[in-house]
């Protein structure tokens, strides 16, 4: 076997609003389900029964500060701004409305490594999967 058909990050890109993010190193997207029912009930013969609730997502950024570029323009905790998780120029998860909830800048004086931060992000609403038009 061999790397053939594999996909790195190469390619990857993190858009917020019409903005390329700069110097963006890693992105990570997490979709999930907000909720799910569990019971039990006469037909279940003691095991559990589950159903699936709201879906959800969230996901993070993270990238190296850029003084011509200042990442904490684009956004900040509580704003919202369509977010586009790029894997490659045809993969990609769309979010047309997303709540940052976090902001990170770690300055580490005594190595004096190049500054890098983070962010949290939550889906507002429908989000899409690579390649889907409407939510599953």
């Amino acid at each position: 076997m061999s790397s053939l058909n594999t996909l790195t990050g190469r390619n990857g890109k993190f858009q917020v609003a019409a903005s390329l993010v700069a110097r963006t190193t890693q992105w990570a997207v997490n979709p999930k389900l907000a909720s799910t029912s569990e019971w039990g009930d006469s037909d279940s013969a003691g095991y559990t029964n589950r159903a699936a609730g709201r879906k959800d997502a969230t996901f993070n950024g993270e990238g190296k500060y850029d003084t011509t570029d200042d990442v904490f323009d684009l956004f900040m905790p509580g704003d919202n701004a369509a977010c586009v998780l790029k894997m490659n120029s045809v993969l990609y998860w769309n979010f047309p409305r997303a709540l940052c909830s976090d902001f990170n800048l770690t300055v580490n004086i005594d190595s004096e490594e190049v500054i890098g931060w983070t962010s949290g992000w939550g889906a507002d609403g429908a989000f899409y999967r690579p390649g889907e038009s409407a939510p599953a």
